[in-house]
């Protein structure tokens, strides 16, 4: 089975501070937020990058999350009901303005066991031991059961989205901006 690394990097608004609620780690790990996500929760863009005003389906941001449009959530949730869950937020501006009230942090609510550490060239994160730190060039395993999560965070790499070629095709086609997929097998960690 192929996955493919979700890489929402563009040149459009970057975010860089969680929403009030839940702590920042926890979006990285496979647990249902929304009983305690705040109601009209909001997402400023980054002071650190002024000029970078545009609005995608896919929000670049530096928390490791997935913000995304009302778009992508239906094609998601009809795909891949079971996988996520969306937490509705609210986007303003550098001036505070509203932009947009149809975005969502997709919550991923799996890990599946993807990566294959023997023959990947990875660093290993020296505070959480489990979890990769640096990628350099990335093995898959071989055998993946073709009855799981079609989007989800791998094992060892949780600050990541990987989709399946499923799901990659829906995405393709109902023409959403502001992501690339990249070849999970034999990744650089680049996501340019």
């Amino acid at each position: 089975m192929t996955f493919w690394v979700l890489s929402s990097r563009n040149d459009g608004a970057v975010l860089d501070a969680y929403p009030e609620g839940p702590d920042g780690w926890r979006y990285l790990e496979p647990q249902p937020l929304a009983h305690e996500f705040r109601a009209g929760a909001v997402m400023g863009f980054s002071p650190s990058f002024p000029d970078r005003r545009k609005t995608y389906d896919f929000v670049t941001n530096v928390l490791g999350l997935q913000v995304v449009s009302e778009r992508v959530r239906r094609v998601v949730s009809e795909l891949a009901p079971q996988d996520a869950e969306f937490l509705p937020v609210t986007l303003v501006d550098h001036n505070k303005d509203v932009v947009s009230r149809e975005h969502f942090i997709m919550n991923l609510l799996h890990r599946r066991e993807a990566i294959d550490l023997e023959h990947s060239d990875v660093v290993m994160s020296s505070i959480l031991k489990t979890e990769i730190q640096f990628v350099h060039g990335l093995a898959l395993k071989r055998d993946h059961p073709s009855d799981g999560s079609h989007v989800f965070r791998p094992v060892h790499l949780r600050s990541h989205a990987f989709v399946d070629v499923t799901l990659r095709e829906a995405l393709v086609q109902a023409g959403l901006k502001g992501c690339r997929f990249l070849a999970a097998h034999g990744w650089d960690g680049d996501e340019d």
